[in-house]
């Protein structure tokens, strides 16, 4: 995605802030950055970092030096990514980068970076290391945090962090974007509430195997929902037998989760009279609302259980519990 385009766009104190911080050479030694479920968090850190490094800065990254490319692959031995989005960061990790960064820096340019992405997905253990690296912060070390949560994140870890925050981008909005770069409008409402950028929409659809993927559970979650007209045998059956087989991997079950959280939380908004965006799924909306007795809990519910992925829990056993919760009196 073009960032400076979304910061320009979207996130004008963000860019500012940055903006100012760069052209007046006083950057942070540690960045916070914040924003909900689907907002383009580590594309913004990677970027905010890379403007740190680039050999062409404008003053924001140029994307295409050396440097900036080098760093998109993965072949900046001085900038270091931890992603919590795909499990858990352990106290092996901040290990990693503590003995790292504790040497001098391999690269001419002697400025070493670090993104923890997604802080509050740390152990205690991890949280109470890095806590220790950011109150002692080594020259020409810096470190880009972020989270989807502030109020999960440890207040000693905010405090010590320059906080930014990015604000989310009417739905409405992402959703007439992407489908003016070509993204089918049925497709762009559900992925509106997955990426919080017309542009990261885009880029998903062009990519089949993901594609392909979100497609898959999509199907699964409308089979589930179909079913819960019929009866609560039969939702139980569909479930062990159709979908459970199918939901192979946590990727699989992301976007599961992620696919029935909306189709409960669009049905909810019909039921207490707002307008669904999702306005090519009316059919499944009715069903859920005709057949569902207790949408709201059932909601809290599906955001517990998306988040015990990150914990390695059986996605069997958490499926199987899902769909006693929703068919349960």
């Amino acid at each position: 995605m073009n960032v400076d385009l979304y910061l320009k766009k979207h996130q004008s104190v963000v860019y500012k802030t940055f903006y100012n911080a760069l052209t007046k050479k006083n950057i942070s030694h540690a960045y916070l950055i914040e924003g909900e479920t689907g907002t383009p968090l580590l594309d913004v850190a990677i970027h905010l970092g890379k403007s740190l490094l680039c050999d062409n800065p404008t003053p924001f990254a140029c994307d295409n030096c050396i440097t900036c490319m080098r760093v998109d692959d993965g072949n900046y031995p001085d900038f270091i990514i931890m992603n919590g989005e795909k499990g858990s960061i352990k106290r092996g990790d901040v290990s990693y980068i503590e003995n790292r960064f504790e040497r001098v820096p391999l690269e001419e340019k002697g400025i070493m970076i670090y993104i923890i992405h997604l802080v509050e997905n740390m152990t205690s253990e991890a949280t109470n290391s890095i806590l220790k690296f950011l109150e002692e912060p080594q020259e020409n070390v810096y470190a880009f945090l972020t989270t989807n949560n502030v109020n999960n994140v440890l207040p000693t870890i905010v405090s010590r962090c320059q906080n930014l925050r990015l604000l989310p981008v009417e739905k409405s909005e992402i959703i007439e974007e992407a489908v003016s770069l070509g993204v089918e409008r049925e497709y762009a409402e559900l992925l509106s509430y997955i990426y919080q950028d017309a542009s990261l929409i885009y880029e998903m659809r062009q990519d089949s195997e993901e594609f392909n993927t979100f497609t898959s559970m999509r199907s699964l979650v409308e089979l589930l929902i179909n079913s819960l007209s019929e009866s609560k045998e039969k939702s139980i059956y569909t479930m062990e037998k159709d979908i459970i087989p199918l939901v192979k991997s946590k990727e699989d079950a992301r976007y599961f989760f992620d696919m029935i959280y909306i189709f409960f939380n669009e049905a909810l908004n019909k039921q207490n009279g707002l307008s669904p965006l999702l306005r090519n799924y009316d059919i499944v909306l009715e069903t859920l609302v005709e057949n569902t007795k207790h949408l709201d809990s059932t909601l809290v519910e599906i955001l517990k259980e998306r988040d015990q992925l990150k914990d390695n829990i059986n996605i069997s056993l958490l499926l199987d519990h899902l769909i006693n919760f929703i068919v349960s009196e």
